[in-house]
Formats: structure tokens, C-alpha cells, sequence
């Protein structure tokens, strides 16, 4: 299946702020690093830590963003200055091919070495096998046609929320005064997901099948990589 083309018109009117802010609030890079925070505010002993604030878990999460967010987005910004893709946003699948297999590799380095950590939980590496698995997929189905890298980001996001309830169900996030329940939580997070689709429509990315598609390969991914775990 061919990209869709869009008309002139539709490539030169404005594009919604809120799709924008959307798309690089809820980037696909930046998922594992909600992970690692929603996990820790939900049970930080799972990483041997006391809270967020734990000097371990500060270390933890510096690196984290480093080798998931900080080195893919220097490296994608690199293709573009060497002309290896048109630019970020990396409209055309083809250009997604270099990004994609950099990232995928990347993330199942990260992967293995945190798998192999006692401090690392059972459920984060499960987590992270998710996103490799993920990644794997949209790497082959991005030979045939475009599929959304944002909706696969926040499906697996909904998948393991919702594993996270299945394991902490009794639990629950503290906020002040109030705790959050887990039910609530996967809740909210769907329909963040939700709005992240509607962004990428509204911003011309994708269409529904690419959406649709993205949505289910993320979530069917970590619910896999549990299997493999337990």
C-alpha cells in the first residue's frame, strides 16, 4: 500500500497546535520514560528505591532518557544534517528505515543490559522486550506501508497500565491527599491515547488503518513479552 498523497493546500494550511503539542508530549522516545516514572510512583521498591526523589532512581532515570530519548533524537538529527532523511517529522516510510533500525537496535541494547540488572524488576524488562518486539514489527510493516510509531508508543503505554493493574490492582498512585486508583489511571491513559491518535490525523500523518494498526501492534507487543516473562 502506497503513502497517501496530500494535496497542496492541505500540505500548506497551519497545523493544530494542540496535534503538535500532543505529538511531542506523548513522542514515542519518550514512552519508556513514562514507564520507568508511572512504575516508580506506583511501587519504587520494585527498584530498590524509597521514592522518585532516591538518588538511585534519579541515576536510573538520567540514564534512561539518555540512551532512549537524548542518543536516537541526536542520531535522527544527524541523518537530517547528512541528508539521510528529509527532515524529523520523516513523512516518507522509506526514510524511516535508517531511524527505525538505529532505534530498534538502541533499545534492545538498553533492553539486555537492564534485563540482566538485579535492580531492574521483572516487569520493566518485560516492558522494555515489549517496545524491542514493537519496534521489530513496525520495522517490517513500514516496508509495505506507514504505521503510526505514536499510537504503537501509547498502545503499549494502555497494555501495560493495564498489567500494571492486573499485578499492583491494590494499589494506587498518591497524589497529596488522594490517591488514584489504577483503574482510573488506565483510563486516563487510554484516552490520552486516544487524543494522540486524533493529533496524528488531524496533522495529516496517518490514516486510520495506519493508526488503528499502530494501537494494536503496542499493546498485542506487551502483553507477548509477559508471556515470556511469566
Amino acid at each position: 500500500m502506497e503513502d497517501i498523497p496530500q494535496s497542496a493546500e492541505a500540505t500548506a494550511a497551519p497545523r493544530p497546535w494542540w496535534a503538535l503539542a500532543l505529538s511531542g508530549l506523548f513522542h514515542p522516545l519518550l514512552i519508556p520514560t513514562y514507564m520507568y516514572v508511572l512504575l516508580m510512583v506506583i511501587n519504587p521498591f520494585l527498584f530498590g528505591s524509597n521514592d522518585l526523589g532516591d538518588q538511585r532512581a534519579i541515576i536510573t532515570l538520567v540514564m534512561l532518557v539518555l540512551y532512549t530519548f537524548v542518543i536516537p533524537l541526536i542520531s535522527v538529527l544527524l541523518m537530517v544534517l547528512l541528508n539521510m532523511v528529509g527532515s524529523v517529522m520523516m513523512e516518507d516510510r522509506m526514510e524511516r528505515i535508517g531511524p527505525l533500525l538505529l532505534v530498534m537496535v538502541l533499545y534492545f541494547w538498553v533492553y539486555y543490559n537492564l534485563s540482566q540488572s538485579n535492580d531492574v524488576p521483572t516487569i520493566f524488562s518485560s516492558f522494555l522486550l515489549g517496545v524491542v518486539m514493537s519496534l521489530a514489527i513496525a520495522f517490517v510493516i513500514n516496508v509495505l506501508d506507514k504505521v503510526s510509531l505514536h499510537t504503537i508508543g501509547m498502545g503499549g503505554l494502555a497494555g501495560m497500565s493495564m498489567i500494571c493493574m492486573l499485578f499492583f490492582g491494590s494499589q494506587g498512585i498518591g497524589m497529596g491527599g488522594i490517591t488514584l486508583s489504577l483503574g482510573l489511571l488506565v483510563i486516563l491513559i487510554v484516552l490520552i491515547a486516544g487524543l494522540v491518535g486524533s493529533a496524528r490525523l488531524a496533522l495529516g500523518a496517518h490514516n486510520n488503518t495506519q493508526i488503528y494498526m499502530g494501537y494494536f501492534v503496542g499493546f498485542f507487543c506487551q502483553w507477548m513479552a509477559l508471556l515470556f516473562y511469566f
